[in-house]
């Protein structure tokens, strides 16, 4: 079982072969009602009812909001915001969802990642000494570092200097197989 799961509709990712992007689904494919496995937690439905909650207010604050993650084990929705922006906080509390909510600053906000995103995206097909086979902006890595995670072949270190070089701090380079296609 996953302990931790990214909040699919805040976040995005690309992927990629080579030249073509192929973009990941953000909605949830629907699910036939079974009754939940022995190992789900009693308040799973609770905990993903706050999770979507909280998601629909952080579109409202996409300034502050960054993402957020549902700990399994914990029984809490982890949030990641700036923090001191615009009322959020105050929002969230609000709602009265009645899980643990565990606030977590972050250095970037969703509008923010997104907008490194699809400007990393853009280069995707333009790049020589490398390509762009993955750029994602959904997990804790990306909430917590406040970073693009972009996965390329080829020529790493060409990518690393290229990439840091044109968004700073705000990307993470790393080697990634392309997808088989």
């Amino acid at each position: 079982m996953t302990a931790l799961l990214a909040c699919a509709a805040c976040a995005g990712q690309t992927k990629v072969v080579p030249s073509a992007p192929v973009p990941t689904s953000a909605a949830a494919s629907p699910v036939a009602a079974s009754p939940p496995p022995s190992s789900a937690r009693p308040d799973q439905q609770q905990l993903d009812t706050a999770a979507d909650a909280v998601s629909h207010l952080g579109g409202s604050y996409q300034d502050v909001f960054t993402g957020l993650m549902v700990d399994v084990p914990d029984g809490c929705v982890i949030v990641y915001r700036k923090p001191g922006g615009g009322g959020f906080d105050t929002a969230l509390a609000h709602l009265g969802l009645g899980v643990r909510v565990d606030l977590r600053d972050a250095p970037r906000s969703i509008s923010e990642l997104a907008a490194t995103r699809n400007r990393v995206a853009a280069l995707i097909g333009h790049t020589s000494d490398y390509s762009i086979v993955m750029v994602g902006d959904g997990s804790e890595v990306s909430f917590t570092r406040g970073v693009v995670e972009v996965g390329v072949s080829g020529n790493l270190d060409s990518a690393q200097a290229d990439l840091r070089g044109r968004f700073g701090d705000r990307v993470t380079v790393s080697a990634a197989q392309p997808l088989a296609g």
